[in-house]
């Protein structure tokens, strides 16, 4: 053989060009399970209206109630520790990334709730719910809790409502006045024991007269504790925690491009 030989190229197979598959990715999410601009209605929240629109107050028309209703679920994880002042027996905390509402298909929630070591003191608490939306990011659902004592299961209380915050962000800014906030407790709404007033104590914190009270909001919120069997170290308990709140916010509609969802 030649050592000069010139070695001739293999020919290189001609390949068809074709589609891989990708893995499998969630879809974006929005507001609500349904295209933007439906809001999907909850369930029995009419037993609110009297609670937030008490008799001689502006009425909402049943297309209103469908509106403003708001429900969410989720589930987490628990832990239970002393309180942090002398007026508190203990405290519950808890966070869980899966929770969803008609006001946001994928949210986080973390929440605290202080158990009263008064007799006769209301249960109070925060639950911030943290929303997941494509079209908008920092919108935060901040609802300020409140119940009587005596729905404790394993100790803890499973029953409580809650009145929206104006402090939450984005979409859920409050923007009016008079609002049922944590600093109307008890005053307003709710009693020295943490059950709903109706009609409301009065003044201060009288119901408001006004339809611009944007994002007045009140509800029910349910929780049910599974608790572990062997509690995490350092805690008094911990667990697994399911959480459902429902009731009403009244949103203007008007405070962010995505708003729309609700109108």
């Amino acid at each position: 053989m030649n050592i000069f030989e010139i070695k001739k190229k293999p020919k290189r197979k001609r390949s068809t060009p074709v589609l891989e598959r990708l893995e499998t990715r969630d879809l974006p999410a929005s507001l609500g399970p349904n295209l933007p601009g439906n809001h999907t209605i909850a369930r029995d929240v009419a037993q609110f209206v009297p609670l937030l629109y008490p008799p001689g107050t502006p009425q909402p028309t049943p297309g209103e109630v469908a509106r403003e209703s708001f429900v969410a679920i989720g589930e987490g994880v628990y832990t239970v520790g002393p309180g942090a002042f002398n007026t508190q027996a203990y405290s519950i905390h808890g966070y869980g990334k899966s929770a969803s509402s008609n006001m946001s298909r994928k949210a986080r929630f973390q929440y605290v709730v202080n158990e009263p070591s008064t007799p006769g003191a209301p249960v109070t608490g925060l639950m911030h719910f943290l929303v997941a939306n494509f079209l908008s990011s920092g919108g935060s659902i901040i609802l300020d809790l409140q119940g009587p004592t005596g729905t404790e299961v394993h100790g803890l209380p499973t029953r409580l409502y809650w009145v929206h915050d104006a402090t939450s962000g984005t979409t859920f800014t409050g923007v009016g006045t008079n609002l049922p906030g944590f600093n109307y407790f008890p005053s307003n709404y709710f009693n020295a024991k943490g059950t709903p007033a109706n009609p409301p104590p009065g003044s201060p914190g009288v119901p408001p007269s006004s339809v611009d009270n944007w994002n007045l909001g009140l509800g029910e919120a349910t929780f049910k504790y599974v608790p572990d069997k062997h509690p995490l170290p350092r805690t008094l308990g911990s667990g697994k925690v399911y959480v459902v709140f429902r009731g009403l916010i009244n949103n203007s509609g008007a405070q962010n491009p995505i708003d729309k969802n609700y109108m």
